[in-house]
């Protein structure tokens, strides 16, 4: 599966684009992982997940995506959730939230690894 993230570039810009607003059309639905996880990230889950209940996803937000033969799999959304944190959602191309946590609007990711990324 090739990796790729914004800041090495990204390559299918408008299957991004169109995914998102198929996206925007279903219901979320939640991994068993994602449930697994989410009471070791976030404190206040109920407010979390009421919050993500209306959020409009935008191609914009989107920071990391794995992609399969041209086949989108996994996308992840860097969405601004108050002043100093954001809602890092990882979902599937069905809107199945893999991963989701909490992380510092300041988190620019200085540590990213390049050589997992493929170029745009």
């Amino acid at each position: 599966m090739n990796r790729y993230h914004i800041k090495i570039g990204f390559k299918h810009n408008q299957v991004l684009q169109s995914l998102t607003e198929q996206l925007n059309g279903l219901k979320w639905q939640y991994t068993e992982h994602c449930l697994d996880h989410i009471k070791y990230r976030v404190l206040d889950i109920e407010g979390l997940l009421l919050f993500i209940k209306d959020v409009e996803l935008n191609y914009n937000q989107i920071f990391e995506y794995y992609e399969d033969n041209d086949i989108i799999e996994k996308i992840c959304y860097r969405i601004s959730y108050n002043k100093f944190q954001d809602i890092i959602l990882v979902i599937s191309k069905e809107k199945r939230i893999i991963t989701i946590y909490i992380n510092s609007k300041e988190d620019n990711h200085i540590t990213l690894h390049k050589e997992l990324y493929k170029n745009g």
